[in-house]
């Protein structure tokens, strides 16, 4: 969040606005990702 105000800061508002989307993405997929990570960093 912090860059996409400083991106904001210094004009560039759709690249901000790109930055706070795919942090929402993230944000709706976290637990589906934490999930993943497990699965990819258990000894198999």
């Amino acid at each position: 969040m912090e860059l996409s105000n400083w991106v904001e800061q210094r004009g560039a508002g759709d690249v901000a606005d790109n930055v706070r989307g795919a942090l929402d993405t993230i944000d709706k997929n976290e637990e589906f990702i934490k999930l993943t990570l497990a699965v990819l960093m258990s000894p198999e």
